[in-house]
């Protein structure tokens, strides 16, 4: 095994001798560390090299391009949400070979989803995520496929079809949710507090008082899983309890979410 210093990890080349790179832009990035140990490899062989950096600077290419090597830029949703995202895919499309861009984050709405893959991104990986949804993801970005989450599908459908009928909608006229009844109140909802779906689940559970281990019982997810979205959720609305939580959510419009 050979260390390597410098704000990298250690590592260990696998049976091809090719090394991961994982390129990390995001000063938000704070799952940077469960990203690394959810692509650590089976057997002995050590997690990938991640770099993490608040802006892509050239020798940050020069690192990612070192062969032999499996590369991959990853971006937090922060800075998918920037004009940067169209320069850094165009640059990872131009590497030999081309570069695969993952997106990762609370998991953006459907127009940004169709805004990212438009730019070239190749995943859009909500976090947190399982260890062995995380590894086919990469998996899939690596082999050239692109991987979408299921509530962007709807809209992606909406899309192509228009495209088809040759009535192509822009994408400030996308809809942001999944056709459909509640869902789609729920959903245009979430968007207009600017949280992702899971958190908006979560916060209609605690608007009625529940516990977080009955929320993870109702939501079949872990009590760990569970504190994390509430965290994040807080950070979102800029509350620090529930009951600021609520009471923001109630000032920003969210009127089904006391109902259902």
């Amino acid at each position: 095994m050979t260390k390597k210093r410098g704000g990298s990890v250690g590592m260990l080349t696998g049976m091809t001798g090719e090394i991961m790179r994982v390129l990390v832009v995001g000063e938000a990035a704070t799952w940077v560390s469960g990203l690394q140990v959810a692509l650590q490899t089976e057997g002995n062989v050590t997690p990938p090299v991640l770099r993490h950096v608040a802006g892509v600077a050239p020798q940050d290419w020069v690192w990612l391009r070192e062969l032999p090597s499996r590369r991959v830029l990853v971006l937090d949703e922060s800075v998918a949400r920037t004009p940067a995202v169209d320069t850094l895919c165009a640059i990872a499309s131009e590497c030999v070979p081309p570069v695969p861009v993952v997106v990762v984050g609370d998991a953006g709405f459907p127009d940004e989803i169709i805004r990212w893959l438009q730019a070239g991104v190749a995943a859009c990986l909500p976090w947190p995520n399982s260890v062995a949804r995380i590894r086919s993801v990469f998996d899939l970005a690596l082999s050239g496929g692109r991987f979408v989450p299921e509530e962007a599908l709807s809209a992606l459908l909406v899309l192509w079809r228009q495209e088809a009928l040759g009535e192509a909608l822009p994408l400030s006229r996308l809809p942001v949710f999944p056709l459909g009844g509640d869902k789609a109140t729920q959903l245009a909802e979430s968007a207009l507090l600017g949280i992702s779906q899971r958190q908006y689940e979560i916060l209609a559970l605690l608007s009625r008082g529940l516990s977080i281990k009955t929320i993870c019982q109702q939501l079949v997810i872990s009590e760990g899983t569970a504190k994390t979205h509430v965290s994040a959720l807080y950070r979102r609305l800029g509350a620090r309890n529930r009951g600021e939580a609520i009471y923001i959510a109630a000032q920003r419009g969210a009127r089904h979410l006391f109902e259902t």
